[in-house]
């Protein structure tokens, strides 16, 4: 079920899932009965099938509570906490993530406690409270920074810009995709890399420095092609086309909103950028 999850067969994994569930009630493993419904959850979570990844996530923490496992609890609490967010009930999610915070701090769990961090912010940020999205990415960050956690800091410090340029502070936004891009790039995280390039030339086109947008989403650009990330392609396209239509270049923008069609079209992205709806897009890394 997790390796056909990790290739993107989800119905797949959600019937081996299953099948390893029956037999899990049959012997009576309760531990084992657990981990199936949090697996469930996830792939039905990634499916966006959000309702039925509550459902799982819930049977999955009644199993937890019921056997006094506090960090299967915890992590329950974070996975319906996402599961409430992507099901636009910023409410519930807040609260899931908040009793998973209080629950890490309580088992010491250090790493926990500081992706608690990131998840809250990202709900008060798709809340529209991008003030206390900042307060929690700047906690996540100084925990992360406690634990040595580079790839947790760059997590950090991309979303605190990020969310800074929706306060319309650009050079606040600039300064930490710097910092994020300076971090990345040793560590060979090409993808984290493109991201803060990406970032950056939408930064300095909000700010109508179009020479250094053009430069930041070509980096940007050659790094995807060179992984093979189609989805970033098209979204660099599409920064791409926003910056030359602010420059009053309609030839160029139209070129690269059609390259960001055509890969669309290919990877079956139908809410993607189109020749009418020309917009930029910012790059929010995966928590």
């Amino acid at each position: 079920g997790i390796a056909f999850r990790g290739l993107g067969d989800l119905r797949k994994a959600i019937e081996n899932h299953q099948k390893a569930l029956r037999i899990d009630k049959e012997i009576g493993d309760r531990a084992s009965e657990l981990a199936c419904y949090a697996n469930l959850g996830l792939a039905f979570d990634t499916m966006g099938d959000f309702k039925r990844a509550v459902e799982n996530h819930e049977e999955a923490l009644e199993i937890a509570k019921g056997i006094g496992d506090k960090a299967s609890e915890s992590k329950c609490y974070t996975n319906l906490g996402m599961a409430y967010c992507n099901l636009g009930d910023f409410g519930r999610a807040i609260e899931y993530h908040e009793k998973a915070l209080r629950m890490y701090k309580e088992i010491g769990d250090r790493a926990g406690e500081s992706t608690c961090y990131l998840d809250l912010g990202v709900v008060y940020r798709d809340l529209g409270d991008i003030e206390k999205a900042i307060e929690n990415y700047r906690k996540g960050l100084k925990a992360k920074r406690r634990m040595g956690d580079k790839a947790g800091e760059v997590k950090c410090l991309t979303n605190l810009g990020v969310a800074y340029h929706g306060l319309k502070n650009l050079r606040r936004a600039i300064e930490y995709h710097e910092k994020a891009r300076k971090i990345a790039m040793p560590m060979g995280d090409r993808a984290d890399e493109a991201a803060c390039y990406g970032n950056l030339g939408l930064a300095f086109n909000g700010l109508g420095d179009f020479d250094r947008a053009i430069n930041y989403h070509r980096k940007s650009l050659k790094i995807v092609r060179e992984i093979g990330d189609k989805g970033g392609e098209s979204k660099c396209y599409a920064n791409l086309a926003a910056v030359y239509l602010n420059l009053g270049d309609s030839k160029k923008a139209i070129e690269y909103c059609e390259k960001s069609l055509l890969i669309n079209r290919e990877t079956g992205d139908v809410d993607s950028v189109s020749y009418t709806h020309l917009r930029a897009h910012e790059t929010v890394l995966d928590l």
